[in-house]
């Protein structure tokens, strides 16, 4: 009887001990940041040829204002290769465009004014009291992007009255475009917050 009790301690002390374990190791993750996959990751949102292709098409169009439009299922991973902001450069007047569900970020040829990678890798979220991008990078993009936030949750009222803060700093009130969307452009990374 005695051997069958301490069999019958042993394994409820090694439940309990894998269950604290279990529940430490998933607590952990709480104060972690989310992780990005790296620029050379399989999970890359659009490959640098698509977009290169995009834009080289636009740019032989001849027209002015021409728009190169690439569509993505998320920001998450978007590094954008000197390559491709070489091509757009060499265009007077012509954008890229980036559609992804929850937001399409532009750079207009005309307001870069520093060639190199553009690294757009980013988080995108909103809910009833702000909307968050938070980009991998904080450098400078050597351009401007607009980014329009087409699937936020803020209502037209809080919209009104939000403003636009980067790393913490007030930018000042938020742009809305014609359909009422928040619009913000941004010249580096960081995380921007409507609220």
């Amino acid at each position: 009887m005695k051997h069958g009790m301490k069999k019958a301690l042993s394994a409820a002390i090694a439940l309990m001990t894998t269950a604290t374990l279990a529940l430490t190791v998933y607590a952990m993750d709480y104060d972690i940041n989310p992780n990005y996959p790296s620029a050379n990751s399989a999970t890359v949102s659009v490959s640098t040829e698509t977009i290169k292709d995009a834009v080289d098409n636009a740019v032989s169009e001849d027209e002015s204002g021409s728009v190169a439009s690439v569509e993505v299922k998320s920001t998450v991973s978007l590094p954008v290769s000197s390559s491709v902001m070489k091509s757009l450069s060499q265009s007077k007047d012509e954008i890229l465009e980036i559609v992804s569900p929850k937001a399409t970020m532009t750079i207009d040829s005309s307001t870069i004014t520093k060639v190199r990678k553009v690294d757009l890798s980013s988080k995108i979220y909103s809910s009833k009291s702000r909307a968050v991008v938070r980009f991998r990078s904080k450098a400078n993009f050597g351009c401007e992007v607009k980014i329009t936030l087409t699937d936020c949750k803020m209502s037209k009222a809080a919209l009104a009255k939000a403003h636009v803060y980067c790393d913490g700093e007030d930018l000042g009130e938020v742009e809305l475009d014609e359909n009422g969307n928040p619009v913000i452009t941004v010249t580096k990374g960081g995380k921007y917050e409507i609220k």
